[in-house]
This record gives C-alpha cells, structure tokens and sequence, in this order.
C-alpha cells in the first residue's frame, strides 16, 4: 500500500497551529481580517484533519498485520488525534456561531481550546514519529 498518511498530515498540523497563530495575533490587534483567516485556516484545518485520520486508519489496518508494532503504541497515537479532531472541531463551530453573529465571540474560549487542541495535536504528531523512528512503521524492510 502506498504510504499516503505520512504525506497528508502535515497539512493539519500547519493549518491548525497556524489558525492558533492568527487568533494569537487577533488578540493583540484586533483587525476582523486575522479572526477571518484563522476561521478559514481552521476550517481548512479541520477538513484535511478528516484526510489524516481517513488514511491513518488504512495504515494502522498496514501496521497492526506487520506484527512489528504494539497495538498499544498504534491505539495512543490514533486516540490523541481523534481528540484533537474534536477540539478543533468544536472549535470550528464555536468560531462559525461567532463570525456569523449567532453569539457573542469568547476570546479566551477560543484560545484555550486553539492552544488545548495544539497540545494534543503535538503530542498525537510526537507518537505518529515514534511509530515510525522507534517501530519502523512504514518502513520497508531491507
């Protein structure tokens, strides 16, 4: 099978921090322009997380029938990106009830769960390495 997630989730990750990077920049100048582009950042983010975890999951079905790497290492890693899926996605509503006027923007919200789901993202990217330095996943053998 060709190693399709490994080239898809950089996309997520950038898009997502970089959508935090704007609601950072938001804050200290409060120009409409850098809440409209951390909103589409996120959504964009949010959609090719959908990528991501699509071609993650035909790669674990790869990794788990290599006998090479713990189930246990596969499921952390498959487990913080499902939950930083949903923060982020959560996020994506919050921020769409509040660019379209249905509530009353909430800055520190917003912030807590950009930085909250940043975190998990990291972490969730830190055990996808792992999977790869540390068990060889996707690896071909030689």
């Amino acid at each position: 099978m060709h190693p399709i997630h490994p080239m898809v989730v950089h996309f997520p990750i950038a898009l997502l921090l970089a959508s935090l990077l704007f609601d950072l920049v938001s804050l200290r100048w409060r120009g409409a322009e850098f809440r409209a582009t951390s909103l589409s950042l996120l959504a964009l983010g949010v959609l090719a997380t959908v990528v991501a975890l699509l071609t993650g999951h035909l790669a674990e079905d790869a990794a788990e029938h290599s006998g090479k790497i713990p189930k246990q290492a596969i499921e952390t890693h498959e487990e913080l990106a499902f939950a930083a899926f949903w923060v982020f996605a959560g996020l994506l509503g919050l921020k769409t009830l509040s660019y379209g006027g249905w509530m009353r923007e909430q800055s520190l919200l917003v912030l807590f769960l950009g930085v909250g789901g940043s975190v998990l993202l990291l972490v969730a990217s830190y055990y996808g390495g792992e999977l790869v330095y540390r068990y060889g996943a996707g690896v071909l053998a030689r």
